[in-house]
């Protein structure tokens, strides 16, 4: 394995492990908060934490190039990464998983490859190439199979969980269309540029809707409890900030076709989380089917040639 490849694979590994923690805390933390509410404070939260790693970053750059001057062309991209992107993504997600449940969510969430695959062909013209589809439909088998008791367990379709389910696809093509448009991005901005402006701006964003479906009352805030503040903090720290950080990072080596089949690697990782911390059980099914959708992972990052416009 070359090593460039290694050290992708590795970082999908350990952003998806971040990620996969976000599910519980989204529901946790709508159990008190709405779901605009959470997604406020997670933005505000992750701006403030990843700004100085920002003001780092630029007081760096002040040294080697002069700063750069923003156009009309910047601000309508952060704009619509904000209106398309962020605020429903967690929005949604939030709204979601507070409707049905988040073994629901994480299985819906397993469509952000494939909607992700087709606007990044539309958008950026990525090539689906033969590799790239395969790998996909080997991840897919072996989530499946990975799946298959709680595929037994939920239905998709159940008309309790129906408007939640439908919540949690739209954020799967909200989070699909981010990722797509930050590559774009990524060709004028730095990783830390796009997820604090982009953050600050869904911010902003969300104040209005904030005002007008769930106002904030000072009793409200100090009701909220530890758990509830404890989530909120892993869903700025981790999901949506040490993870975004490496994403952007990655995504500047690979096609983000390329990137977004680790997304595979959630439940994956779910069981082997699950097996540690709370000594559940691992089925034989569960091991190949984990065995599957590593090998898909594994294929697609190491076993297909960078693209051209690939950066070191």
């Amino acid at each position: 394995m070359h090593s460039k490849n290694l050290v992708n694979f590795t970082l999908l590994v350990v952003v998806n492990g971040m990620w996969a923690a976000q599910y519980a805390a989204y529901k946790t933390a709508s159990s008190q908060m709405g779901p605009v509410t959470v997604s406020a404070w997670t933005f505000l939260c992750a701006t403030v934490i990843l700004s100085p790693f920002l003001l780092k970053e630029r007081a760096q750059a002040k040294k080697t190039a002069a700063p750069r001057r923003w156009t009309r062309r910047d601000w309508i991209g952060f704009m619509i990464i904000g209106v398309f992107g962020l605020v429903p993504a967690s929005a949604f997600l939030a709204w979601g998983t507070e409707r049905s449940t988040a073994s629901n969510a994480a299985l819906i969430y397993l469509t952000v490859p494939i909607l992700t695959a087709v606007l990044a062909s539309i958008i950026l013209g990525e090539r689906m190439t033969w590799v790239r589809w395969l790998s996909l439909g080997i991840c897919l088998a072996g989530v499946m199979l990975l799946s298959r008791s709680d595929l037994r367990q939920q239905s998709l379709v159940r008309g309790e969980f129906l408007v939640g389910n439908a919540l949690v696809l739209l954020a799967c093509a909200s989070s699909s269309f981010y990722n797509v448009y930050s590559k774009d991005l990524l060709q004028r901005f730095s990783g830390l540029e796009i997820l604090v402006y982009g953050y600050a701006m869904a911010l902003v964003l969300s104040i209005p809707l904030l005002v007008w479906t769930e106002p904030l009352t000072w009793s409200a805030i100090g009701g909220y409890t530890t758990a509830t503040w404890l989530s909120v903090l892993v869903l700025s720290i981790f999901s949506w900030g040490l993870a975004m950080v490496l994403w952007m990072f990655v995504l500047r080596r690979l096609d983000v076709s390329q990137a977004s089949v680790s997304i595979y690697l959630l439940p994956f990782l779910g069981v082997l989380i699950s097996a540690v911390t709370l000594h559940e059980r691992i089925t034989g099914s569960m091991m190949i089917g984990g065995a599957i959708t590593l090998a898909g992972a594994v294929m697609i990052t190491v076993a297909e040639s960078p693209s051209a416009g690939e950066q070191a």
